[in-house]
């Protein structure tokens, strides 16, 4: 998330939050008496350069604009028997909010939760509680989940990857481009605007088996996971979370600082019910719209580009026999390819991070037409709705933006880690050939290892 936000869009906002924020809903303390339809919880672990003003040419705050968003949007809700939480983790003392329509259709909010000390967002403890408290206050048919934050998909912690008593130095690591997965929390006495703890390391992150833990201690299926953050839509991070939501929605890419439009979701995308594969699909093709043609986000977003897609996990089964089957038969026992020449995502390796390929671009490549033909209608049993733009934005190499593009015939909107001789060549940085044997998916398909 990249794009710097304005200050006179952020006060607008802020003015209609402060509205709607008055209006408190002392009847809402029987909540947990009543069964709702659908209960959706943003949580935003937002302890990090996403929800900070320290730098004097942010004019803005990610976490505020997107916050005055929701507040705004709660008339918006299809039902009164729908709710959307916030959790809140900023530069205060973390917050959990509920947001609701009246009969009379006002929207309302009531404050559920002040914590008394700071707590890390990205521990998996903290989002095991705020799914608890959800099932406490709103009982629902139906439950969904948006994580937003920083993200980088798969990658594992060093100290997963090492052990908790490794030397950094010795391995060559360089620990200013530790990756790990999702969110940032920098802690008390961190420094918000560099992403760093206390300590002068990178603000604690949640790896996804401990995601997928976490959501799975609570007891609470969800109906689908949105990532409004980096990078989460790799078939590792989808793979992994198979048993803890019905649907994945994210994008493979970088995403802007802006994330999504989240009154124009709360009516369209969030509360589609119920549940399948057409809407679902409504979650993608409301982000892209807002992205890249609609007239009144379209200059915000300026050419940040899009690409978004939405997972069903009940296919991934599917998907990982035919993929496994498929790669076994065109690269026997070869553990690693040559994409030097094939256009990626993000080149992360300027940046201490592996390629993200598109995995529709990489099977077209790799397999004939038939083979092909064959494992892309089990992927389009597992990827229900993808939209692209031809090109987005992958970061900057100085002061130049690069930008991926996209095979717009063959692309899957689902990333996949491909081992490559150049992450072995390169001793400062993590060698994600081997990182990459901790993930689920790799364990079960491999590249193949024999």
């Amino acid at each position: 998330m990249c794009i710097r936000l304005s200050q006179n869009i952020l006060l607008a906002l802020m003015a209609i939050w402060v509205m709607v924020s008055c209006k408190k809903d002392d009847a809402s303390a029987d909540a947990n008496q009543l069964q709702y339809r659908r209960t959706v919880i943003v949580y935003m672990a937002a302890q990090n350069s996403l929800g900070t003003t320290e730098d004097p040419e942010n004019l803005a705050i990610a976490s505020k604009l997107d916050s005055a968003e929701i507040a705004y949007g709660a008339h918006l809700l299809p039902s009164t028997d729908d709710n959307l939480l916030l959790f809140l983790d900023d530069a205060r003392a973390p917050r959990l909010y509920r947001y609701f329509r009246s009969q009379g259709g006002g929207g309302h909010y009531t404050l559920l939760k002040k914590y008394s000390e700071d707590l890390s967002s990205t521990s998996s403890a903290t989002l095991t509680e705020v799914l608890n408290l959800a099932k406490l206050h709103c009982p629902s048919r139906s439950y969904a989940l948006v994580l937003w934050s920083h993200g980088l998909s798969w990658l594992p912690s060093l100290s997963s990857f090492y052990g908790n008593s490794y030397d950094a130095a010795s391995k060559g690591v360089n620990l200013g481009r530790r990756p790990e997965s999702f969110g940032i929390d920098v802690g008390e006495g961190g420094n918000m605007l560099s992403d760093r703890a206390a300590d002068g390391s990178l603000g604690e992150q949640m790896e996804i088996s401990d995601l997928a833990q976490a959501i799975e201690a609570s007891e609470v299926r969800l109906d689908y996971i949105f990532f409004d953050a980096c990078m989460m839509q790799s078939i590792e991070v989808a793979y992994a979370l198979r048993h803890a939501a019905d649907y994945i929605v994210g994008s493979p890419a970088l995403t802007s600082g802006y994330g999504c439009v989240y009154y124009d979701q709360m009516k369209n995308g969030f509360f589609a019910y119920p549940s399948n594969d057409v809407n679902i699909a409504k979650m993608v093709d409301t982000y892209y719209y807002d992205v890249m043609e609609d007239k009144e986000w379209k200059e915000r977003y300026d050419d940040q580009g899009c690409v978004i897609s939405a997972i069903k996990t009940s296919s991934l089964e599917s998907l990982m026999t035919s993929t496994r089957y498929y790669l076994r038969k065109v690269l026997p026992g070869r553990e690693e390819l040559d994409l030097s020449g094939v256009d990626g995502y993000i080149d992360f390796l300027l940046m201490g991070y592996p390629d993200s390929y598109d995995m529709g671009t990489i099977m077209h490549l790799l397999l004939s037409e038939t083979d092909y033909a064959d494992w892309e209608s089990v992927l389009r049993q597992c990827v229900v709705s993808r939209c692209a733009s031809e090109s987005f934005y992958s970061g900057n190499l100085g002061t130049f933006s690069q930008y991926g593009k996209t095979d717009l015939q063959h692309f899957a909107g689902v990333s996949m880690f491909v081992p490559q001789e150049k992450y072995t060549r390169y001793p400062a940085f993590l060698n994600y050939n081997e990182a990459i044997k901790s993930t689920e998916w790799f364990q079960q398909v491999g590249w193949p290892s024999e």
